[in-house]
């Protein structure tokens, strides 16, 4: 039932590359798009996916990641030249790791860790890159969400791959693009629209407009 909510905001925005989290195949911003998603993972259902990127633009390449039901990744075709888009999820807090007994945040430590790995990796690439997805992790000292190291240990891997967060100052929700990109980037922030009366989702979402010379 919240579904054509979603799919409607997806259409009002109407960005070229979208990096969708949590997220399942009905929900599409149309048929000019192609897409490309996260491996299935056991708590699944059919259709459910961690990630998902779709592009108006031609997906040229499809990247390996450390782990393909956690991350995607591929190179798009794009306007104003080659763009490696990365999306994912850096794991929660409570992630009790394969064996059940990782204590609170080791695992997200870890994950920061492969996923910097990823990063560094693609930014040698000689592409632009852009990492986004819920990374579990704060970047401004509002403590909302995650720890003191964890926000040093995501700010060294973003640093590594000469990425710029221009989301660091909301919550957990990232948008991440190399820093000469960045420079052209102006970012909107937008609230889950209703249902019956409650957010849509948890999670609010932000887009960003990028701006080229002509």
């Amino acid at each position: 039932k919240r579904n054509p909510i979603i799919n409607q905001q997806l259409h009002e925005i109407n960005a070229d590359i979208w990096i969708l989290t949590e997220t399942h195949q009905i929900i599409t911003p149309g048929a000019n798009y192609e897409s490309l998603s996260t491996d299935k993972a056991k708590f699944h259902r059919e259709g459910e996916t961690r990630a998902t990127i779709w592009s108006r633009f031609p997906i040229q390449t499809p990247l390996n990641t450390f782990d393909p039901a956690v991350a995607v990744c591929a190179e798009i075709k794009t306007p104003a030249g080659r763009l490696i888009v990365y999306g994912s999820i850096i794991t929660w807090a409570h992630n009790k790791g394969s064996d059940g007994k990782s204590k609170m945040w080791s695992e997200h430590y870890k994950s920061i860790q492969a996923h910097g790995d990823d990063w560094a990796k693609l930014s040698q690439n000689g592409a632009a890159l852009c990492a986004a997805g819920d990374f579990n992790e704060t970047l401004n000292e509002s403590g909302w969400y995650g720890t003191k190291k964890g926000r040093e240990m995501l700010r060294q891997a973003l640093d590594r791959s000469h990425l710029a967060c221009l989301t660091q100052d909301y919550r957990v929700d990232h948008i991440c693009t190399t820093k000469e990109w960045a420079k052209k980037a102006e970012v909107h922030q937008w609230a889950a629209p209703p249902f019956n009366g409650k957010p849509v989702s948890d999670h609010g979402g932000y887009h960003v407009d990028l701006y080229f010379d002509t």
